[in-house]
């Protein structure tokens, strides 16, 4: 059978011979279709091929050759290279044939530089992952990079790499090619938003001759008969599927504010091993299902046997913590405390756990070490506990069950028939939160009959509200109190910014450090070590910054504490969604008391302006309340965390409107 899909007809493949490059590509200063770019990539083609190798069978080869031209000092950065390899005890990729050179022009004459093998480094990772890492050497602005290398992925056949089209600076051409053997049926994902300039999908037959070998025994009762080998071959023949893209002048993936993860948006296509079929033997399948997702990690040594098995040895523990403890809520309050204050966090992310006993030996751990320790006292004071697997935002979504997406795991507890949510790794979160990076599509929980499944994005909101009370004095000098109230992931987000100093007072003296606008006489802080979700903050204060005076007129900057200075959307067009996370509100109220012999002589004109479908909503106002007093009410609501990009002219020209009602002034007159 022989399938083809062209995408385009008028595009060509480029055949580029490593090390041989055009003068011009060395003459060149600046990427005309990017005139920004720090970068660029002229040329990039890489291979996946699954093929025959006499000595250890199937295996799977990956091959890139790349060519990268630097263009300003920022670039020089895309000189450093990290290459990520498997490895499982019995099998190790292995990186083969690098050779990469640096290309500089030199008083009209092209001069390279070949990076030498002491350059290169092999590092383990963990038990499972090595890092070969390398720099090229004599990287100035106008070098240009040119590198191949192979890897060898031995029987990782499920590790096919994706492959990306798409960085961060641009690329000029790119093109992937595929051959996978019909044994091996893999899906393909093809995800971002530019388009390819060509795509083809055929199969063509193959043969290939196999060498065997046999060895004969000796045969004791025929005189001179010894040990023989005896070779033989055999013809295999099957047909190859193949697959091969090609694009052209991909623009540079731009990160803006409010993203999870590039990885998530930027061209790429991956792949993934669904069966393996040889021929007269049985099928095996590796895909997986939710269903066999939620079984197998019941079942799992490292996973379902801990934080389901028997815990019996910190019975007597829990007891005497919970002495006299009647509530279920304190209860649960008490073990949240007692793991995060007696056990760290390492930082590493994972869903699989040491043991009980190793992690309360060692006083630390990863993420599933820390909670599946707390679900084992949980378990031990009578509560039902669940574990509930996720992917980070960093770690990206997840585009078909399979549970190395999985990289974090938390708790559900039941407490009064209610669900409550916990994790004692992350010690900016109290009760029935998750840390922000969690916040990120939908998250497993495991254990039941039938997987069940929890929108992350449901879990909470934000709530940020500014109250000040504002004397304006003749001279145009502002004074008065501020007080913010922070809720929800506002309060998690501060105490995470508090939690980089080691103690309140510190976070305060930096505080007055970069706001020397501001003449602190007055700073409180309030429940940022106490297990609440809510964050008081006062201050007494003296402003330099949101006021000027000139002759009779005094003009007032209206916002004091939360004004948006920056728009965070820049783009023209963004092609990927922005995501908040969650739901957010921000209020800010002030109160401006007049100086005596003052009048209103302008204030900003009420301003209010809801997306469709009351997505977000923004209303400012500045009110006389008497001739002595004027009212400023600030209000904005974010009321879903995801925008798709459809809705990004609207959120981007909300907040152009944000930030040119806060910058308008309010004039007051002597009379």
């Amino acid at each position: 059978m022989f399938l083809l899909i062209i995408l385009s007809a008028n595009c060509n493949e480029k055949k580029v011979k490593f090390g041989k490059i055009d003068k011009e590509d060395l003459e060149m200063t600046v990427y005309e279709k990017d005139t920004t770019a720090v970068a660029v990539v002229l040329y990039e083609y890489g291979d996946s091929e699954i093929e025959y190798n006499q000595a250890v069978g199937w295996r799977l080869v990956f091959s890139v050759h790349r060519r990268i031209k630097i263009l300003k000092k920022e670039g020089v950065e895309y000189a450093d290279f990290q290459i990520g390899l498997s490895k499982d005890g019995m099998y190790e990729e292995e990186v083969n044939g690098l050779k990469a050179i640096t290309f500089n022009l030199e008083g009209g004459k092209i001069e390279k530089t070949e990076l030498s093998n002491k350059d290169v480094h092999l590092d383990d990772v963990n038990k499972y992952y090595k890092q070969e890492t390398f720099s090229m050497p004599n990287v100035k602005v106008g070098s240009v990079i040119d590198l191949k290398y192979s890897i060898d992925c031995k029987a990782f056949v499920r590790n096919m790499r994706p492959w990306m089209f798409q960085h961060s600076i641009p690329t000029v051409y790119s093109e992937y090619l595929v051959k996978v053997p019909e044994y091996f049926r893999y899906r393909k994902f093809t995800l971002g938003f530019e388009n390819y300039a060509a795509f083809e999908e055929d199969s063509y037959p193959v043969s290939q001759v196999i060498t065997y070998k046999t060895r004969s025994a000796a045969d004791f009762q025929t005189p001179g008969h010894i040990n023989s080998t005896q070779y033989d071959q055999s013809t295999l023949a099957f047909s190859n599927n193949r697959y091969h893209w090609i694009a052209e002048d991909m623009p540079a993936f731009e990160k803006e504010a409010y993203i999870s993860t590039v990885d998530n948006y930027i061209q790429q296509v991956q792949f993934e091993l669904q069966s393996v079929q040889f021929p007269g033997e049985k099928l095996h399948t590796y895909s997986e299902s939710w269903e066999s997702i939620n079984k197998n990690l019941k079942e799992d040594e490292d996973f379902g046997k801990i934080v389901f098995g028997n815990a019996n040895f910190l019975g007597d523990e829990t007891n005497k913590l919970l002495s006299g403890i009647a509530d279920d809520m304190e209860k649960v309050a008490i073990l949240y405390n007692h793991v995060r204050s007696n056990y760290k966090f390492t930082g590493r992310n994972s869903i699989y756990s040491k043991g009980l006993r190793k992690t309360v030996s060692d006083k630390n751990g990863n993420v599933a070490d820390i909670n599946f320790l707390l679900s084992a006292y949980l378990r031990n004071a009578g509560f039902s506990v669940k574990p509930m697997v996720l992917s980070t935002r960093s770690n990206g979504m997840f585009l078909y069950p399979t549970v190395t997406s999985f990289n974090y795991v938390v708790l559900v507890a039941e407490i009064d028939g209610k669900p409550l949510l916990l994790d004692a790794a992350d010690k900016d979160c109290t009760l029935n939160e998750l840390p922000y990076q969690c916040l990120n599509g939908n998250g497993l929980i495991v254990g039941g009959a039938e997987p069940e499944w929890v929108n992350l994005y449901k879990l909470g909101n934000a709530n940020s509200q500014f109250v000040s009370t504002i004397q304006v004095a003749e001279d145009g000098k502002l004074s008065g109190s501020v007080s913010i109230a922070r809720m929800g992931y506002a309060a998690q987000a501060f105490r995470t910014e508090v939690g980089e100093f080691t103690n309140v007072e510190k976070y305060i003296e930096d505080f007055a450090d970069s706001n020397l606008d501001w003449d602190i006489e007055e700073h409180e802080v309030d429940g940022v070590n106490e297990l609440r979700n809510r964050i008081t903050e006062k201050l007494e204060v003296s402003l330099t910054n949101k006021s000027i005076s000139a002759g009779d007129m005094i003009y007032i900057t209206p916002l004091i504490a939360n004004a948006t200075d920056e728009n965070p959307f820049k783009l023209a067009e963004r092609k990927y969604p922005v995501d908040f996370g969650f739901n957010f509100k921000e209020s800010e109220m002030v109160v401006f008391n007049l100086p005596e012999g003052y009048v209103v002589e302008e204030m900003p004109e009420t301003f209010k302006a809801i997306l469709p479908g009351s997505k977000a909503s923004y209303l400012f106002s500045v009110q006389k309340i008497n001739d002595k007093q004027l009212q400023v009410i600030s209000n904005l609501a974010v009321n879903q965390p995801v925008f798709q990009a459809e809705d990004y002219a609207a959120l981007k020209e909300l907040f152009n409107h944000i930030i040119e009602k806060q910058s308008q002034q309010i004039v007051l007159k002597k009379i």
